[in-house]
């Protein structure tokens, strides 16, 4: 007695091979999207750090020695002084794809100088060197404790 037991049809087969390629589709195409976003996650990390950097470097700085004014990605290299004259120097990382900015203000009460406002800017550079529209702000105020 030889039953005759269901077997799957070619047709079926192919029908399923079908299905599970088109449900499959959008979870691939999924990855190569999480890679970008990695990517980027991972560049404005740099530039985070980056601008931790020199703001904790100012932070650390007495008071009446942080200079005043703006500072373009020229004046913020490593070893290079922090003002005309100015007895400190800057101690920054070489990084690739980033331009630096800085700008410090003071902020009075009165005519007493309260505090300084520090604000660092790193812009992110695209592959050809230009301003790709990211860009990493902190902002911190550093108060006259004299």
């Amino acid at each position: 007695m030889n039953k005759r037991r269901p077997a799957l049809s070619l047709l079926e087969i192919l029908i399923a091979v079908g299905v599970l390629a088109a449900m499959l589709t959008p979870v691939l195409f999924s990855f190569g999207a999480g890679t970008r976003g990695i990517q980027m996650t991972q560049e404005e990390f740099v530039a985070h750090n980056a601008a931790l950097e020199l703001l904790e470097q100012l932070c650390a700085t007495p008071f009446r020695l942080i200079p005043l004014g703006s500072f373009t990605d020229a004046q913020l290299k490593d070893g290079l002084p922090m003002g005309p004259s100015h007895p400190l120097v800057f101690h920054v990382s070489p990084q690739a794809g980033l331009q630096r900015s800085l700008e410090i203000k003071e902020v009075k009460s009165g005519q007493l100088v309260r505090f300084k406002k520090i604000e660092v800017r790193i812009a992110l550079l695209d592959r050809s060197g230009k301003p790709s529209g990211r860009v990493v702000t902190l902002k911190t105020l550093v108060a006259n404790e004299t």
